[in-house]
């Protein structure tokens, strides 16, 4: 995915309301959250603080090649005391802070704090090759940003790791480390830092010692239970600790039929039900044909054993999106018709399958990036990006929602969550007490194109607010 710069505040230039489609709930004026201009941003990540607090974090770039400069930014949107749901929102994001320059991910910890990932180079080569890193976390307040980091492991660690923590104050980390037995063989193991409410993160420890993994998803619950989800010579595998135990065996989900890459998500309940969807894409071979499904599965609270996998689409997958409700488990994804791609949202109530589709739109040509969150005012609210032409391939974020409280309503009208400004990616929220969806987008309301040079492309991070 191509990434996306940063630019100065620039709503001044975008004022009023921004409405969607007739009879549609209408989304505030954009709000520029970036505040210094720089070449590329992205990937954007959302994540809520104990308090109420919504969280938006990207990377930076500035420049290009061995002249780049890196970096990352975050910055929140308070709660403020005295509204409920359904009121007018009651904050909107304060000033970014500075964010580890390397950073991975950040997950909320805590009612005020949290927690940042990040990997910086160590200089030096592992096994066959590749790159040292240290893999770092740091704490950290909302208002206050980020202190020193702290070292987990330093090693030839490939692919994404990944960081998740409870509302008990379990945190668990999660990464692919190559290494070397005695005997010379080279090993991609499974490796995690734990840390236990009130601790500090202990010694890595390898949860998959053999083989070779590819990828992995983590989760953790309201209670401290433990998901890790990973890939190991085409078994798509996941093990459980739960809440007062020590790590279970090793769980297979599903397996490989050909060459075959797979994509993870993975989430976790406040009560411990623990949920994993993948996109499953494999490959032609001689006689079959290449297919990108989308299938899930679940492990019921305090059980270490997940049921048989369900096949939500056959093919014609693209990225997802999973989160638990008070109601269920919702899903959203894109998959491909002749008409273009179409949004889709399943639910799920808790401890069953996912149920029948649900149509947020229409199919459209090039519609991408399909993203969900929940608030008490707005229910299930699905948002895309829409390409438009003459922006290289973005355009602007739409976004439909269910009738709150009612199961299985149908979807409202398609929105305009954003004007037409080269919208890139969205990521979606909710606010504090108000309780009203939050978009987060990067864009680019200068123009964009192959022929801007690159000293003058400029990338917002932006946000609206739906209003009741």
């Amino acid at each position: 995915m191509r990434r996306l710069p940063l630019a100065l505040a620039l709503a001044a230039l975008l004022p009023g309301a921004i409405a969607g489609a007739a009879g549609a709930a209408t989304w505030s004026a954009p709000q520029t959250v970036s505040q210094v201009p720089h070449t590329f941003a992205g990937p954007l990540g959302t994540t809520v603080a104990g308090d109420g607090s919504l969280l938006a974090f990207w990377p930076w770039q500035d420049g290009l090649g061995a002249q780049a400069t890196v970096g990352a930014a975050i910055a929140d949107r308070p709660e403020l005391p005295g509204f409920g749901p359904g009121q007018p929102p009651t904050s909107a994001f304060g000033l970014e802070l500075r964010a580890p320059a390397t950073l991975l991910d950040v997950a909320a910890d805590g009612r005020s704090r949290m927690l940042a990932l990040a990997q910086v180079p160590a200089g030096g080569s592992g096994p066959g090759g590749a790159r040292r890193v240290r893999l770092q976390i740091s704490a950290g307040t909302v208002a206050g940003g980020f202190g020193a980091p702290r070292t987990l492991v330093t090693g030839a660690v490939v692919y994404r790791p990944q960081l998740a923590v409870g509302a008990d104050g379990t945190a668990l980390v999660a990464w692919i480390e190559i290494t070397r037995t005695a005997a010379g063989a080279v090993r991609r193991v499974v490796r995690v830092a734990e840390r236990r409410p009130g601790g500090r993160f202990g010694a890595p420890s390898t949860l998959s010692g053999r083989g070779r993994a590819d990828t992995l998803a983590v989760a953790v619950s309201g209670r401290g239970d433990e998901a890790v989800a990973f890939v190991r010579e085409g078994r798509l595998l996941a093990r459980l600790r739960r809440h007062g135990h020590g790590w279970g065996s090793v769980a297979g989900l599903a397996r490989a039929d050909g060459a075959t890459t797979w994509e993870l998500t993975a989430a976790a309940d406040a009560r411990g039900q623990m949920r994993v969807v993948w996109r499953r894409h494999q490959r032609s071979r001689s006689g079959v044909a290449a297919r990108r499904s989308l299938e899930g599965t679940w492990a019921p609270v305090g059980r270490f054993t997940f049921r048989p996998a369900q096949v939500l689409e056959p093919d014609g997958v693209r990225e997802t999106s999973l989160a638990p409700t008070p109601g269920g488990w919702p899903v959203a994804y894109a998959v491909d018709t002749p008409a273009g791609a179409r949004p889709v949202l399943r639910v799920t109530p808790a401890g069953q399958g996912f149920g029948a589709p649900r149509y947020p739109a229409r199919a459209q040509s090039g519609l991408r990036d399909v993203v969900l969150t929940w608030s008490p005012v707005g229910g299930i609210v699905v948002a895309w990006v829409q390409p438009v032409a003459g922006q290289d391939g973005d355009g602007l974020v739409r976004a439909a929602a269910d009738d709150a409280g009612v199961p299985d309503a149908p979807f409202g009208p398609v929105e305009d969550a954003s004007p037409a400004e080269a919208a890139h990616e969205v990521r979606l929220g909710a606010d504090g007490r108000a309780g009203q969806p939050v978009a987060v987008w990067t864009a680019r309301p200068q123009g964009t194109g192959p022929g801007i040079p690159t000293a003058d492309v400029h990338t917002v991070v932006r946000s609206a607010v739906r209003l009741p």
